[in-house]
């Protein structure tokens, strides 16, 4: 049996505490860039195209999503397990090979029902979206090997360079032609990109082998449905609003959805990154994977519910400054949608530590009543328009919060509220901010001449920063500064100003 520390990425020599520390603190660095470039990509892209392109836009990047979501789960099991043999990379290639060809061909069989629809852009894109399925599996599993042993910075590299690559095509062929393939491109160009970046990072010659194929589709199969009971569970308010109310309808959807998502799923992609394989280190190291568990529900709602409340309050103004006029109905998608969507990241915490225990089942039957009740109120909220339709998809948000709080209990130790209780100083510094951002808003805020709005935006947006951060440092200090996710931020600005105090020497 080859044994994977031949081929393992070599181990840092940090502390476990500080590896997670600085893979944080690389992928959130490179996150924030991405974020930025993606949304500058979306103003620039938005002003030239129309709202019935982003309308079919949203139906290619949900496939896009699902390939990716997929394949990920493939290799995850990876993370997992004890002993990583190279067998065990070989069978992960092979299983992702499969699935890309299996979709590929299940995209060419229902090519006539997709005719139903009478949107005959929706079959035109289906032989691309084949190619594509089998284009996402050709990924060097032993990449994520280095995730495994607590090293980002890879990862960063990747998707730092997949987001350039789209971004720079997008932005050039909007401009040549002016209609949704060029979007399409630019994502064939980003992910010709990312696959080429995973094998020359973590270079493997793989064979066709199912050697392995007992553990990892044991793991891979319930971890699989539970990701895509989620995902349709996240993405059917979107192919609601398509199918009953119109592409136009489901384009302003799909650019509120997608700055909610910059800021909230986005934004925390790193962190989700870095947890599955933290806990799975925690646990297979020490006993403490139900501290580690509460202390990193802490720490995502106090970064993720800020930048999502804020957002919603200035995203009238980024909208008429960034997008345009024409945009300017999907700032109520934003309104609804970004406070409840920074709370229902704690899944992501849920979602790892079923991953560590093992029970993905459980995780499967969850999404899979989730996805039932979003049908169901996506089929009374489209009934009653596009604001009904955004009722619904609230509704959907706060049944997989509830849902969520019910898993985290056997996670953690405390009351059925405690992912939320746990994070109090930041949901009242939040409320500060928000107090304060309004208050600069009636005090700065008259016309809307778009130089004006941009002084005026970035004006709240350095008084909600400000007012933030003091407010939850004071909090945590009334409360006589308690372990917990400030300690771990505060060391980390210790060590690093250290290092550069030494470096100056």
């Amino acid at each position: 049996m080859n044994k994977i520390s031949k081929y393992h990425p070599k181990r840092s020599t940090l502390t476990r505490s500080s590896a997670l520390a600085v893979g944080v603190a690389t992928l959130l660095a490179s996150s924030v860039f991405r974020q930025a470039l993606g949304f500058f990509t979306l103003a620039f892209t938005a002003r030239l195209l129309r709202p019935e392109d982003f309308g079919i836009i949203a139906y290619f990047m949900i496939a896009v999503a699902l390939f990716e979501m997929l394949q990920r789960q493939i290799g995850l099991v990876l993370i997992r397990i004890d002993d990583v043999t190279l067998e065990h990379l070989n069978t992960v290639f092979t299983f992702q090979i499969v699935f890309g060809l299996f979709a590929a061909f299940l995209l060419w069989v229902i090519q006539p029902l997709v005719t139903l629809f009478n949107t005959p852009h929706l079959v035109e894109i289906l032989p691309y979206l084949s190619v594509l399925s089998i284009l996402v599996s050709l990924r060097s599993p032993r990449f994520l090997l280095y995730e495994r042993s607590l090293r980002f910075s890879q990862a960063a590299v990747e998707e730092t360079l997949n987001r350039i690559a789209y971004s720079g095509a997008a932005i050039y062929l909007v401009w040549l032609w002016r209609d949704f393939w060029a979007v399409l491109v630019a994502v064939f160009v980003g992910m010709v990109v990312r696959s080429t970046i995973t094998f020359a990072i973590a270079p493997m010659l793989p064979k066709l082998s199912v050697s392995r194929w007992r553990e990892c589709l044991t793991f891979s199969s319930w971890s699989a449905g539970a990701q895509l009971s989620q995902f349709f569970a996240n993405n059917m308010p979107q192919l609601f609003i398509g199918a009953t109310l119109g592409l136009a309808d489901a384009g302003l959807y799909r650019v509120g959805t997608r700055i909610t998502e910059v800021v909230t799923t986005h934004f925390i992609a790193p962190l989700q990154r870095v947890i599955y394989p933290g806990l799975a280190d925690v646990a297979r190291s020490t006993d403490r994977k139900r501290e580690a568990f509460i202390r990193l529900n802490a720490l995502l709602l106090a970064i993720v519910l800020p930048v999502s409340v804020g957002t919603a309050l200035v995203c009238k103004d980024v909208i008429l400054v960034g997008l345009g006029f024409k945009w300017i109905a999907a700032a109520q998608v934003i309104w609804v949608l970004a406070p409840l969507k920074a709370m229902e990241t704690l899944q992501a915490n849920v979602r790892a530590a079923s991953y560590v225990a093992g029970s993905t089942k459980t995780l499967f039957m969850r999404n899979l009543i989730l996805l039932i009740l979003v049908c169901f109120y996506m089929w009374v909220g489209t009934r009653f328009g596009f604001g009904g339709a955004l009722v619904a998809s609230g509704m959907s948000s706060l049944t997989a919060l509830f849902i969520t709080l019910i898993l985290a209990k056997s996670f953690g130790s405390g009351s059925f509220w405690e992912p939320l209780t746990v994070a109090w100083r930041s949901f009242i510094a939040c409320g500060i901010m928000v107090i304060a951002v309004i208050c600069a808003d009636l005090i700065l805020h008259s016309g809307t001449h778009v130089p004006r709005l941009l002084v005026i935006v970035l004006v709240k947006v350095f008084v909600g920063v400000v007012v933030y951060t003091i407010a939850h440092i004071a909090l945590w200090t009334l409360a006589r500064r308690p372990e917990g996710f400030e300690t771990s931020v505060f060391a980390l600005l210790t060590r690093l100003g250290r290092r550069l105090k030494q470096s100056q020497i």
